[in-house]
C-alpha cells in the first residue's frame, strides 16, 4: 500500500483491529461458558447455595455481590447524561483510539556505562491502543460543608514498535485515570438528611482554573504520576509546538546523537510527526472543527514516586503532557498528544568509570490517534 494514502491505511489497520476485539470477544464468551468459578460469582446467594465450588471450599462467603453492577460504563461510556455532563472536557476522550504503525515517535535515551557518553539513544517510531471508560458515579471530596467532586475517566495504553528487529512486540504499557474536578454543595444524596446538612457556603469557593484536570498514571517501571492542569477549547486546529528533546547539559557531545538541530528532524522534535499528520489531512481536504486542549504538569502541585532503583539509575523529576481532541471534518475524531518526561540519569565520566555525574534528559513521545469505537 502506498504511503502517500494515510487514511486508506488508517482503514484497514482500523478494521484489522476492530477484528482482533471481536475475536478477543468470542474467546472471553466462550471461556467463561466452561468456568464453574465464573458462573458461580454471578449467581444470587440462593443460587450460590447449591453452587458445586461451595462443597470443596467450607470457608466461601453466604454473600456473594452482584457483579453485574459494573465499576466501568459498559461500553466504555456512559448512558447517565448527567454524568457525561460533569466530566466537561473529558468526556470526548471515552472510547477506543488507535493510531497508524508509523503514527508516533519515541526520543528514549538509557544510560550505558560502555557507551562514550555513558548513554545511546534508542529511539524509535510505534503505533498503539488506547482505551478511555467513564466510571459510573463521582468521587467526593470532602471540606467539612462543600466538597470537590471528581469526575472520572479510567484508560489503559499500549505501545508497539513499528518496525525493526522487534516489530510488533509491546514496548509500554500502562493504565491511570483522567479527573474532571467541580466544587459542590455537601450533602448532596438521600443519605444526607436534616440535622446533618451543612451550612453551604453562597457562594461557593471557586475550582482554580490551573486545577480542573487530573491526571494519575501507573506505569511499571515503577513510577506513579500525579499530574494537575486546565483545559481549554476554541475552533479550529491546534497549533502544534516546537519539542526539544536536546539534553541541556554534556556539551556538543552529547548533542552529536541527535542529528541535525532542526525542527524536521524527529530525534529532536518528536512533535513534527503531529505536524506531518495534520499536514496530510489538509492536503487531502480533512480540516479541524473545533479542539479541546487538556494540559497537566507534575509542577503544578503534582508529584511523582520512583522506587529506589529508578531514583538511583533513572529518576523522574517532572512529567508534562497536553492533548489536542479535534472533531474534523469528515466525522472522524482524532487525538495527537506530546509527553515529556525528564529522565535524571547517573552518568560515569568518561575514562574515570568510577567517578559519576547526574544529567537530566527529555524522553518525550508523540503521537496521532483516531477513534475507532
Amino acid at each position: 500500500m502506498s504511503k502517500q494514502d494515510p487514511i486508506a491505511q488508517l482503514q484497514v489497520e482500523i478494521a484489522q483491529l476492530q477484528s482482533a476485539f471481536e475475536d478477543l470477544n468470542k474467546q472471553c464468551n466462550a471461556a467463561s461458558e466452561h468456568n464453574t468459578i465464573l458462573r458461580c460469582a454471578t449467581c444470587i446467594p440462593q443460587q450460590f447455595e447449591h453452587c458445586t465450588d461451595k462443597a470443596t471450599n467450607p470457608q466461601q462467603p453466604q454473600f456473594v455481590p452482584d457483579f453485574n453492577v459494573p465499576l466501568i460504563a459498559a461500553g466504555g461510556g456512559d448512558q447517565r447524561c448527567d454524568i457525561l455532563e460533569k466530566l466537561g472536557p473529558i468526556a470526548g476522550l471515552i472510547g477506543t483510539w488507535v493510531s497508524t504503525r508509523y503514527g508516533g515517535f519515541n526520543v528514549m535515551p538509557i544510560p550505558q556505562d560502555n557507551a562514550p557518553n555513558g548513554f545511546i539513544l534508542k529511539n524509535f517510531p510505534y503505533y498503539e491502543v488506547m482505551t478511555f471508560s467513564a466510571i459510573q458515579g463521582k468521587v467526593a471530596n470532602r471540606a467539612g460543608n462543600y466538597e470537590q467532586d471528581a469526575y472520572s475517566i479510567f484508560y489503559s495504553q499500549r505501545v508497539f514498535f513499528a518496525d525493526g528487529p522487534e516489530k510488533d512486540t509491546l514496548v509500554h504499557a500502562e493504565n491511570g485515570s483522567w479527573l474532571h474536578q467541580v466544587i459542590a454543595p455537601q450533602g448532596q444524596g438521600t443519605l444526607n438528611k436534616e440535622p446533618w446538612v451543612p451550612d453551604t457556603p453562597n457562594p461557593l469557593p471557586k475550582q482554580e482554573q490551573d486545577r480542573t484536570i487530573v491526571k494519575q498514571v501507573s506505569i511499571p517501571h515503577g513510577n506513579s504520576i500525579l499530574a494537575l492542569g486546565h483545559h481549554d477549547c476554541f475552533r479550529g486546529a491546534p497549533s502544534i509546538p516546537v519539542a526539544n528533546a536536546l539534553p541541556a547539559a554534556g556539551g556538543n557531545s552529547f548533542k552529536a546523537p541527535y542529528g541535525s538541530d532542526i525542527p524536521e528532524n524527529p530525534n529532536v522534535n518528536p512533535n513534527i510527526v503531529l505536524q506531518v499528520a495534520l499536514d496530510s489531512l489538509y492536503q487531502q481536504g480533512i480540516g479541524t472543527i473545533d479542539t479541546t486542549v487538556l494540559d497537566v504538569d507534575t509542577e503544578t502541585d503534582g508529584s511523582i514516586a520512583n522506587t529506589p532503583f529508578m531514583k538511583a539509575h533513572s529518576d523522574v523529576p517532572r512529567f508534562k503532557t497536553t492533548l489536542w481532541l479535534q472533531r474534523l471534518s469528515n466525522g472522524l475524531e482524532m487525538l495527537q498528544y506530546t509527553q515529556d518526561i525528564t529522565l535524571d540519569f547517573s552518568l560515569a565520566n568518561g575514562k574515570d568509570q568510577g567517578k559519576r555525574s547526574r544529567y537530566k534528559f527529555p524522553h518525550i513521545t508523540a503521537n496521532t490517534l483516531f477513534k475507532v469505537q
